[in-house]
Order: structure tokens, then sequence, then C-alpha cells
């Protein structure tokens, strides 16, 4: 395959994109990735919990099953049938998708509001259960007037338009029960808005899809996996890349001009398989890209998170404590940070001598400025959740150690040239690329913003942000819905040129 000519020009590694990719490659285009990721396999830029979501899901057992992708190859180390427990100062509550266990959890922990909570679970699974998902599918980011009318009608017809606070007012549950939910949306979910709708609600919250699934280098793996599979289809992926700009002509993306001796690549249809806002620094000023870019800018980063790692002596951590933990400290305070912590443990994967030590990563939320922050800033955030930790695992004093991130062990200006990024560099990298972002909603509809067509003919955009209120499934269903709208007009030119033929 030509490097300076393809089909699908690809650029980042968001799941979305290289699912349409691919797809894409499969069906015989020729697709070039350029690699914004490829430093995915250093250990420290895995310090996150590696847990996903929606591995059970219909859709992605879609995409598997049409790839011919082996169970094997995704990498999974566990499958949670108790997903996480949530713990609040004086109450636990093991959250399983055996829902008769789940009710006897909540009736010993909240006998008063158990029976309120019990509904609105069976609420959930079965919206999950009857809504038509294809339908849902084929509706959602509508482009033109009856298409989007359709998508109303469905919204209407089916009360998802009813929100989280519509559910509270109805089962009466105090704050507590009120940070319950919110602790499990924020942790499931990367798109934050003052209030939860159903159907976003019952893909995080029903049944099967809050089952998590320990993976083996996480996110990484599966981009990893889906980038080794458009190889195999005769794709390209080109890594140690730079933009020096995109080149546009009449409301159509050209191509691309890289850095050094790489050139030209030209395109017939871009994917921006990043950050959308990232796409700023290389449009040109004009009324398209303005527009573009007040869609886009509607959805800010609200919160990052940040991981740390710990080790931890076996012998510590309480029997009954699982795999996965929310800690709330106080329900009655915001959930973000050391108030709203993520604990996860796991045994490293290096086979070691003696199991006494459990590696801990914990996740905390803080609001996006505060990857400006100076190093200093975060040491009391990390004592005030080591005291957290040794609360929650008596008799840890001196068997928990903060492993990561640390400080430079060499003074600050010794070396001209630093070897490598430091620990509070990789740290604030990693919390930037795991952002939770926000949006204001009036309406069902403005849990999605932008759709992923532009005004550009052939730029598409299929960045994380765009079906974030649906996590994981969000991801998977875009890369899906992205393939067949590039397919469908590579079809309709294959059917007129076939016409052309014919005529002449």
């Amino acid at each position: 395959m030509s490097e300076k000519f393809c089909d699908i020009l690809i650029i980042g590694c968001e799941l979305s994109g290289l699912i349409t990719g691919v797809f894409l490659a499969k069906r015989g285009l020729s697709v070039i990735v350029l690699n914004t990721d490829q430093d995915v396999g250093i250990p420290k830029k895995n310090i996150q919990p590696n847990l996903i979501s929606h591995l059970d899901s219909r859709l992605f057992k879609t995409i598997i099953g049409r790839l011919a992708i082996a169970d094997a190859e995704l990498g999974i180390v566990n499958r949670y049938d108790t997903p996480y427990q949530v713990v609040f100062p004086n109450h636990r509550i093991d959250v399983t998708v055996l829902r008769d266990k789940f009710y006897r959890e909540l009736k010993r922990e909240f006998p008063e509001n158990a029976d309120a909570i019990r509904s609105f679970y069976l609420s959930l699974d079965e919206l999950d259960r009857t809504l038509d998902s294809d339908l849902f599918q084929d509706l959602i980011l509508p482009r033109g007037l009856f298409p989007y009318f359709k998508f109303n009608k469905f919204i209407k017809d089916n009360h998802l338009d009813l929100t989280i606070e519509d559910w509270m007012k109805t089962l009466n549950l105090d704050s507590e029960m009120a940070s319950f939910m919110e602790a499990q949306i924020k942790f499931l979910s990367n798109l934050h808005c003052a209030l939860p709708f159903s159907y976003p609600l019952a893909k995080l919250l029903a049944n099967q899809n809050s089952v998590l699934f320990d993976v083996k280098g996480g996110i990484g793996q599966l981009k990893k996996l889906f980038l080794s599979k458009i190889e195999s289809f005769n794709g390209k992926v080109k890594n140690d890349i730079k933009i020096e700009q995109i080149l546009i002509e009449k409301r159509k993306i050209q191509g691309i001009k890289l850095g050094g001796f790489e050139g030209m690549i030209a395109c017939k249809y871009l994917l921006w398989n990043q950050s959308s806002a990232s796409l700023e620094l290389w449009l040109p000023q004009n009324f398209i890209s303005k527009w573009l870019l007040r869609k886009i800018r509607r959805t800010k980063p609200k919160f990052a998170r940040f991981s740390i790692q710990y080790e931890v002596d076996s012998d510590v951590v309480p029997l009954g404590m699982k795999s996965n933990v929310l800690a709330v400290k106080d329900p009655q305070k915001a959930l973000v940070g050391p108030n709203f912590l993520h604990l996860h443990f796991y045994y490293p994967p290096e086979p070691e001598e003696n199991k006494s030590k459990k590696t801990l990563i914990v996740t905390y939320l803080l609001p996006h400025e505060a990857l400006n922050q100076d190093d200093a800033s975060f040491d009391q955030i990390h004592a005030e959740i080591t005291a957290h930790l040794q609360e929650l695992m008596p008799f840890s004093d001196k068997k928990i150690e903060l492993k990561f991130p640390k400080e430079d062990k060499l003074p600050s200006g010794e070396l001209l040239f630093p070897l490598q990024e430091s620990d509070y560099e990789v740290f604030k990298k990693n919390a930037g690329q795991n952002p939770i972002y926000e949006v204001e909603t009036q309406k069902f509809q403005d849990l999605f913003p932008f759709p992923h067509r532009t005004l550009y003919k052939n730029l598409l955009l299929t960045g994380p942000e765009i079906l974030a209120a649906l996590g994981f499934e969000g991801e998977f269903l875009l890369g899906l819905k992205t393939t067949d709208l590039i397919w469908a007009d590579f079809e309709k030119v294959k059917r007129k040129g076939i016409k052309q033929r014919r005529i002449a």
C-alpha cells in the first residue's frame, strides 16, 4: 500500500476510530493510522485501573465475532461478578450482578430505603431489557430534520428523558443513597452532567452492563489489538509522527502534511480520533471552522482521573474487601479528591517467589485545572489518601507504601538533559488522558452536543467526548456507526461508477 495516499487516514488511537479502521481495512480500503500513543506499553503509563466494562455486551460480541478475535486475545484476567463495593463510614454494599444477593445487601445496610432502591434498579433492568437497542443505535447522532424528529419521538415514546432527580423525588431517597448513586456514575462514566438521564444510567448500572473485566494492559491492550488487526488487513500504522498542517480545499480535507521526510499523505476521509478540542490548532479561520469549534467547546473536561500506586502487605487487606472498592469518606461532601477513592487491588504480573505483596492503584478525581498545579501541591492529597487507606485497612501502618509518584532522586538542574520524564510528569500526563467531560443538559439530546459528521465533507470526529455518556458502549457504537457511514458513501460512488460505465 502506498504511504502517500490512503482511503482512510486516522489520527489518534481512540477505540472508536480503530474499530472503524479495522472494519474498513477488512473490506479492502487502504487505511493509515498515525499513532500518537505509541508509548502505551510503558509500565508507568499503565498505573491506572485496567478495568473495562461492556465487554459482555451484544454490541462488543458482534464486533469481535465479525473480526474473528478469540477471547484469549483480549487478555482478560478476571470477570468480576461482584464488580465493586461501595464503602461509607458505617456501611458496605457489595454491588453484584446477582440481584437477589445485591438486594439482601441493601436490606441489611439500608432497611428503610432498600425497597425504594430495589425498584429503581428493577426499572433500569427493565428499560435495558425492553428498549429496542438496534433502533436506538440507528437513530442516535441524527443528521437532518426528519432523522432528528424520529429520534425525538423515540425518546418521548420510551421515556428516556426521565432524569435521576425524577427518580430521587419518587423514591424519596436520603443524601447517603444519593451519594451511593453518584459514586457509581462517576466511577463508570466519562461524562458529568447535573441531571443524569435514564438510558445512560441503564447502560451503566443495569444488571449485565455493570460487569467489569480486568484486562492485561487495560484500554491500551484493546487499542494494540485493533492496531495489529488493521496491519493484518494490509493497513499501516505510523509512529513517531509530527503533524505540520492539515490541507483543506473547498470544504474538503486533501491530506496531512507531516514533519521530517514524511511529506504529505493524501486521503479520501480523515478521522480525527482523539480529543476533538485538539483539532482547533489545525483548522483554518473561516465560518465552517468557527461553527464546528463552537459546538466542540460546549463539551469541556470537568475532572481528571489521577492514579497513584501503593504496595501493600497482603495480610493487612481485610478478608471481605473486594478487588474494586469505591470509598466515600463523607457522603455529605462533594465526591472529589480524597473524599472519593477507587481502590483496585491486584498481584504484580511478574512471577514472584512470595506473593505477600499486593499492588494497589488508587484513583481519585480533581478538577481538570489541577493538571497545572505544582508537584508539591499533591503531597497533602496523597497524605490524606494514605491516612484514609489506613482507616480502611487496620494494622496497615508501615505495611503500605506509596510507590508512584515519587519525587526525583536527582535535584533539579543536576542534569542538563533529563534522561526520562519524572514520575510527576507521567502522573499528570496519565491524568490528562483520563478526563471526565461536562455538558449542560436541559433535554436528553444535550448529552450528545455535537455529531461525528462535520461541515467539512470528509472530516469525521471519533473522539471520546461524542458518546461519552454511554461509557465504553458509546465507543463501540461510534466505531460501528462511522464504519457504516463511510462504507455507504463508498458504495454510492461505486454504484454511480457502474451506472456511468453502462451508459457509456
